[in-house]
């Protein structure tokens, strides 16, 4: 941070402080101070005109120079130098380099915030001084808990240009310590996280930066899954070199015997897709030539034809059979639906509902049902897994009722008052739960909310009812 040394390690803790009065002239700012600005002196300087120095400053031992290094009274400093102070009193005390740097937290700390950037750079230069520095020793030392050390410790590792981001505000310690999480990846990645995080006061930072990593993960495993398919594949479409528009799946066209076959044609070929679920790459084989493989093609070269081909119904434009198909499917369900008897049973309604609530649930919510059912490893669990032993209608409703869970908890930073939310946090409180003070709050919005809707509905009924009894309306 600095490289000046001023202060003197002593060997002897019994050295007494010494009270003396000292020259202001020979007194300067100790380069370690974690405060960088002073601030406004007016009121101070008007004090010490009308009073005096009150106060002694805190001093270090004059070095070689005779120079007195100030480690409490920075400020009193600068505001007896506007006031034309020559004499101050003060207390020459012996400290070491990590009990100067701890005195002048305690002081800024406990009278005035400091900037995050400067409680930070504190940090750093105290981890620097103190190998063994941890945050239980530090706290009880300056007064802080654990958990507001540990964060400023954590980051130290940040640039200066999101230190100060801090300090404008821009990115949030909670943000910041998340973004931290990622300093083993490099500069540039930490620099990313820093960039997405920036300027959000909503969702949850440590979820961005999992997020962050999910994504890289599974860039690598796509690069991986392309690099294996090329050298095993003589023609790979990727997802920056896509295939031919006219290209099919293999099982769109032909049946599992053929497809096999197909893979000796000069038309087959791999196509490795970028997702961004599971290890964020997608792969199966395609026609880049469907048109070859179809009957009375002499110049297809090819054996696969309609003899072991899939029905046309499924190749070339079917789009027209699809619609039709729609059609019907629609209209016998309506029919069905409309029956007072013979329709659907109600436990197939039932089995319907949920297993479509699950399987259209995001990733995001599933993982969170995952995590409620007490699954090892929620984030890599997929609605198929979850669907897996739901042999009965309570297993059913069991994990469904977690995907809701899951879905309202997805909803709840930007939403809390919809509807699910509301019916997730009812069910919770209904079970013993205690709000945390955020969920608490949301849940007093939502009764705000609820309370605004009812009277605008009585609002609504009077002028209907007024509305009636007008003679002018009858």
């Amino acid at each position: 941070m600095t490289t000046t040394e001023p202060t003197v390690d002593m060997t002897v803790d019994t050295i007494e402080p010494e009270l003396c009065w000292l020259n202001l002239a020979d007194l300067r700012p100790h380069p370690d101070n974690p405060r960088a600005q002073v601030g406004e002196l007016t009121e101070l300087v008007r004090s010490i005109n009308a009073h005096g120095m009150l106060e002694p400053l805190v001093v270090l031992p004059a070095d070689d120079h005779g120079v007195y290094f100030i480690v409490a009274g920075h400020r009193r400093h600068a505001a007896g130098l506007k006031a034309g102070v020559t004499e101050v009193p003060a207390v020459i005390r012996h400290m070491t380099p990590v009990e100067v740097i701890e005195a002048q937290l305690s002081e800024n700390l406990n009278r005035s915030d400091l900037a995050p950037s400067e409680e930070v750079r504190a940090m750093e230069r105290l981890m620097s001084l103190d190998a063994g520095l941890t945050p239980a020793k530090l706290c009880r030392r300056i007064g802080k808990s654990q958990a507001w050390v540990r964060t400023r410790m954590a980051v130290t590792v940040l640039p200066e240009q999101w230190r100060t981001a801090l300090d404008r505000g821009d990115l949030t310690l909670a943000a910041a310590e998340a973004a931290a999480t990622v300093a083993d990846l490099g500069p540039e990645h930490l620099d990313q996280v820093c960039a997405q995080l920036a300027g959000r006061s909503w969702g949850d930072p440590a979820r961005t930066v999992a997020n962050y990593r999910d994504d890289l993960r599974r860039a690598d495993s796509y690069q991986r899954a392309v690099a294996r398919a090329q050298a095993k594949h003589p023609t790979v479409f990727t997802s920056e070199d896509p295939p031919p528009d006219k290209a099919k799946r293999l099982g769109e066209l032909f049946d599992a015997e053929a497809a096999q076959a197909h893979r000796t044609e000069s038309c087959h070929a791999v196509v490795v897709r970028r997702v961004g679920w599971g290890d964020g790459a997608d792969q199966f084989e395609v026609c880049t030539d469907p048109r070859r493989h179809r009957p009375g093609r002499s110049d297809a070269g090819s054996d696969l034809t309609a003899d072991n081909a899939r029905p046309a119904a499924s190749g070339g434009d079917t789009s027209h059979a699809k619609r039709k198909g729609r059609v019907a499917r629609l209209a016998h369900a309506t029919d069905v639906w409309a029956k007072p008897r013979g329709g659907p049973s109600q436990a197939d309604l039932v089995r319907l509902a949920l297993r479509g609530l699950i399987c259209e649930a995001g990733r995001e919510a599933i993982g969170h049902a995952a995590t409620i059912l007490g699954y090892d490893q929620p984030r890599e669990v997929t609605h198929r897994e979850l669907l897996n032993g739901t042999d009965t209608p309570a297993q059913l409703a069991r994990v469904a009722a977690a995907v809701a869970c899951g879905l309202a908890e997805t909803a709840m930073y930007w939403s809390p008052s919809s509807t699910p939310c509301r019916d997730y946090l009812g069910t919770l409180t209904a079970t013993g739960w205690t709000p945390d003070p955020w969920t608490a709050d949301a849940i007093a919005r939502t009764s705000d909310t609820d309370a605004d809707d009812d009277d605008e509905d009585d609002g609504d009924d009077e002028e209907g009812d007024d509305g009636e009894d007008d003679p002018d309306l009858a």
